[in-house]
Parts: structure tokens; C-alpha cells; sequence
């Protein structure tokens, strides 16, 4: 009797072990389901191509072809962009197409001036191409075998071209040449500033160098790889080389290397934003890489999935144009702060110099906000990242829209006057954050619940 009483006891106690051990089990497994819910649940979503690291994409422009430059227009209105098929591309900065032009051969450099009133292209038949701001084409010439590069100052009143013939051009917008100047090699930038009183040149044979605009050559530099493209800042305080070596050097406008930076691989484009504030550099690494002249040093990388032919930064900075191999042309808000410039300084005037039509006084519109980086639109036309100075505006009543990703839009209606600068700030209040459910997370559920049902099943 005492050994079942013993016996007894003793399978009771196991039982009650390996309930306790089955309770743990399924707890344990139900602890684990709802960590993987809550886990998953709070992953958030991410609109596909919406952003590309810290570079919100705005929108894109693809074509069968490999496009081989771009370049934004000093008011911020126009992107322009040309490849391998002997086309350009005209495409305002909401991405909406303007005009495309057919060419007598694949694009090598692309230039637009502001509004849109003039667009220039070179091309590898060696025409070097000026366009109205319909398409139409002005005049066309032949420089040469292969015309590399070509720039027009601001207002479209000059336009200099480089070809494999060894020299640099300089023409008025009426088609008319100004000087021709022969320095030999193969020239594979070439970029003026927006008032047209500096010339930087880039030759393959290891040298950037700088002329004004009557031809007289200022200072230049030798380079340890060759210069694939150069740039001028919009004031002209800064010229900027990249090299097949992959570095980007930056001098100020006496010639002197103020400051280098190297990515590594060959750098095919150069952008400066006024005073030389940001420079964006175009890879063959797939990449282009945004440098600060505040740190000298890189702030940001864009990527795309080709290599990256050429790159072209607004005024301020805050947006990109990037075109690469795989035939896109993307167009970035970028995450950095822009400092007001002072007044531009008006175009050089040389006798015989073509009359540019002058235009009535506009508005001008600045536009911050709190918390800053904030998209801006006016009259549903996206203007850039807050703050933006909107210029070219007419008098009158404008419609003005902030967003901002996790914030509450802001607009207003604003009214206008020519010759004035008006200013909108926007204080933006936080949104609610929620929790979105994606695919992932109805998965993540799935699976939890499943492991709580087994667990319970098994336990009973």
C-alpha cells in the first residue's frame, strides 16, 4: 500500500512537471508570435522610389538611349538632357516634356538658359546646335569632328563650345563669333559663368584653365589625370575640375587650389551651386556624390543603377538633375541649406553685342519654413526646398503649397507685386505617425498567429 501511495505521488509530480513544462512551451511560444506581430507591425512603409537616401527623387525621365549630360537653367524652370540617339530633350522641372530636337549625331554637351529661351547641344558630328524656346532651331555650325562640351552664359547672350579641334569657341546668340581661340588638345569642358566674365576650360591633356570673355587666358593649372568636365559657379567665384582619377579639385577665380576632394572613380560631370557652396560630382561608381565646400568633404551620396554621365545642381543647391547610361535623367530636392545670395551682377556689355529683350519687372517670392527641407510649390509648380527664393514671377495672386513628409501641408494664397519681394513662412505641425500595414507585416502576422495556434493545439 505504502509503495502505490508512493508510486502515486511520484507520477503525480511528473505529470504536473511535464504540464508545467508544456505550460512554458506554450507560452513561450505565443510570447514569441506576439513579438514577431508587434515587431513587424512597426516597421514602417516606404513608397517605392520616393526617396533614394537622404535625396528625395521628384520625378524621372527615361529614353532608349544612354543619356550623356543635363543641365538646369538658372531660374530653376528647365532641365535639358541628350544622349547616343542624336535627339535633345527639353523638360520643365516638374518633369513635364517641353520639346525634344533631332541633331545630326550623338549628344556630347547640353546648356539652357533661363526661361528656356535658348537650349545649345554639340554633338559628336561636330555641330554645335542653338535652339528658340520652341525647339526650333536658330543656326547650327560644324566645329571640327567632335564638339565635347558647350555652356551659355545665364541669359543666353553667349554661348562657348570646346571641340577635338583644339579650340574654344565664344559666339553671340545671333550666331555671330567673337573670338576663336586655339590652345590645342581635346577639349572636354568648357563652362562660363552667368554673367558671362569667366571661362573655364577642361582638356584631356591634363590641364583646366580660365579666359575672360574677350579671350585673354586669366591663369592655368595642370592636372595629374585628364579633365573630363569643369564648371563655374553662377556668380564665377569658383571653378570646379573632375578628373578620370576620380578627383574633383576646386579653385577660386585667380587660379589658386582652394580645396580637393577624391571619390575614387572617374568623375564625368561637375555642378556648383553659387559661391561653390555645394559641388555634385558624377561617377562611373553609379553615383552622384554631393560635396560641401563647409567641410570639404562628401555630405551625400545619389545613386542610380548606371553610371552617372552628368550632373547639374540649381543655384541654391537644393535640387539635382542627374543623368546616367541607362537612359534617366533623375531630378532630387536635396536635403541642405541654402544661404541667400546678393543681387546677380548684369551680363557683361561689349559693342555689337546682340539687344536681349528686356522684360518687365517681376515678383520675386521667398519661401521658408519650419521645419526646413520642405517641398514648395507655387501654382501647383514645384520651385524647390525650403528656403527657396522663387524670381520671374508676374504680379498678381499665387496659390503656394509646403509639404513635408511626416507634416501637415501648409498653403495659402499669396498676392504679389512687381519689383517686390514677398515672403511666406510656413509653420508645419507634425502628422500622427501610424502604424502602416504592408505585405511584410500581414506575413509576420500570419506567421505568429500560426505559432500560437500550434502551440495551443499542442498543449490540449
Amino acid at each position: 500500500m505504502k509503495d502505490i501511495i508512493t508510486n502515486n505521488i511520484t507520477n503525480t509530480m511528473k505529470n504536473a512537471g511535464k504540464d508545467a513544462a508544456r505550460k512554458f512551451e506554450v507560452r513561450g511560444a505565443i510570447l514569441i508570435g506576439l513579438l514577431l506581430i508587434i515587431a513587424f507591425c512597426a516597421v514602417p512603409a516606404v513608397s517605392a522610389g520616393a526617396y533614394t537616401g537622404d535625396a528625395t527623387q521628384l520625378w524621372e525621365f527615361k529614353k532608349n538611349t544612354n543619356f550623356i549630360d543635363t543641365d538646369i537653367s538658372h531660374d530653376d524652370t528647365f532641365v535639358v538632357t541628350g544622349g547616343v540617339i542624336p535627339k535633345v530633350y527639353l523638360l520643365s522641372t516638374n518633369g513635364n516634356s517641353v520639346w525634344e530636337a533631332d541633331v545630326d549625331g550623338a549628344v556630347n554637351g547640353v546648356s539652357v538658359a533661363t526661361a528656356g529661351m535658348y537650349t545649345a547641344a554639340g554633338t559628336k558630328k561636330g555641330g554645335l546646335y542653338l535652339f528658340d524656346r520652341n525647339g526650333a532651331t536658330l543656326w547650327k555650325l560644324t566645329l571640327g569632328d567632335n564638339v565635347y562640351d558647350v555652356a551659355l552664359s545665364s541669359g543666353g547672350t553667349y554661348l562657348v563650345a570646346g571641340s577635338d579641334d583644339g579650340c574654344i569657341y565664344l559666339y553671340k546668340n545671333s550666331g555671330e563669333q567673337v573670338w576663336k581661340k586655339k590652345i590645342n588638345g581635346n577639349i572636354y569642358g568648357v563652362s562660363i559663368s552667368d554673367d558671362g566674365s569667366i571661362i573655364a576650360v577642361g582638356k584631356r591633356e591634363f590641364e583646366v584653365s580660365a579666359y575672360d570673355l574677350q579671350g585673354n587666358r586669366l591663369w592655368s593649372k595642370k592636372t595629374p589625370e585628364q579633365v573630363l568636365d569643369v564648371d563655374v559657379s553662377p556668380d564665377g567665384s569658383v571653378i570646379v575640375a573632375g578628373c578620370s582619377d576620380g578627383r574633383v579639385y576646386v579653385y577660386d577665380r585667380e587660379g589658386n587650389l582652394v580645396w580637393a576632394y577624391n571619390i575614387r572613380m572617374p568623375v564625368n560631370g561637375v555642378s556648383a551651386s553659387i559661391y561653390g557652396s555645394y559641388i555634385a560630382a558624377a561617377s562611373d561608381d553609379t553615383y552622384t556624390h554631393i560635396l560641401s565646400e563647409k567641410t570639404r568633404a562628401e555630405i551625400l551620396k545619389v545613386p542610380s543603377l548606371a553610371k552617372v554621365r552628368g550632373a547639374a545642381l540649381t543655384v541654391t543647391g537644393t535640387n539635382l538633375a542627374a543623368a546616367s547610361d541607362d537612359g534617366t535623367l533623375k531630378y532630387y530636392a536635396l536635403p541642405i541649406t541654402y544661404t541667400p545670395a546678393p543681387e546677380a551682377t548684369p551680363e557683361v556689355q561689349y559693342p555689337n553685342q546682340p539687344t536681349v529683350p528686356a522684360t518687365a519687372a517681376s515678383a520675386v517670392l521667398e519661401i521658408s519654413s519650419a521645419p526646413s527641407g520642405a517641398l514648395a510649390y507655387v501654382d501647383n509648380v514645384y520651385k524647390g526646398t525650403t528656403p527657396v527664393i522663387v524670381t520671374e514671377l508676374t504680379a498678381g495672386t499665387h496659390s503656394v503649397t509646403v509639404s513635408l513628409d511626416g507634416y501637415s501641408s501648409y498653403s495659402t494664397q499669396v498676392e504679389l507685386s512687381a519689383g517686390r519681394t514677398t515672403s511666406v513662412s510656413a509653420s508645419l505641425a507634425p502628422t500622427a505617425k501610424t502604424s502602416p500595414v504592408t505585405v511584410v507585416t500581414v506575413i509576420a502576422a500570419a506567421i505568429g498567429a500560426l505559432l500560437i495556434c500550434a502551440a495551443v493545439r499542442k498543449y490540449n
